[in-house]
């Protein structure tokens, strides 16, 4: 035990060193064991090599747990802006709907990473159920406060307000 703690690639400073590495704290405390799986295959998710089959087997499972708050909790985590979009574009790709969190995703379509921005307007677009006219209005005004530089996704996600408040 001792030798692994001495072992220099340890070095929990080096561990969370941005450009060295992706960290993502999912918030493991108190999680049962299942819970702790989930956020396994939410991790897994971020493997560079990941291939498409494997990839739709960890959407599936995180679809048939509902476990869109915990992949929330990861994209909030998730220091890496292509992590994040790799995080964000799993939330339209397991199919769960993302409406209660509209907001949060209005505030990543604004994002001046270009890949965080198109994913997260895609959740948008893929968002089912009917918003809140306080929530829509509150996401109006967001984007059309927003510094991005995707001014035209910007467009499209005012487009995607404004007519849901019709």
């Amino acid at each position: 035990m001792k030798e692994l703690l001495d072992d220099e690639s340890l070095d929990p400073k080096k561990l969370f060193n941005k450009d060295e590495y992706s960290t993502v704290i999912i918030g493991r405390d108190g999680f049962t064991e299942k819970q702790n799986e989930l956020a396994d295959v939410i991790e897994s998710l971020l493997d560079p090599n990941l291939e498409r089959e494997k990839k739709e087997l960890l959407l599936a499972e995180i679809k048939k747990a509902k476990a869109g708050n915990m992949l929330l909790k990861a994209i909030e985590s998730c220091d890496k802006s292509g992590d994040q979009a790799k995080l964000i574009a799993a939330c339209w790709e397991c199919d769960l709907d993302f409406s209660a969190h509209f907001f949060n995703f209005v505030k990543l379509a604004c994002n001046s990473d270009f890949s965080v921005a198109m994913e997260a307007l895609t959740v948008i677009e893929n968002c089912e159920e009917k918003i809140d006219s306080n929530e829509l209005n509150k996401s109006l005004l967001f984007a059309k406060e927003s510094n991005s530089t995707n001014k035209e996704l910007v467009n499209d996600l005012l487009n995607n307000i404004e007519q849901r408040m019709l």
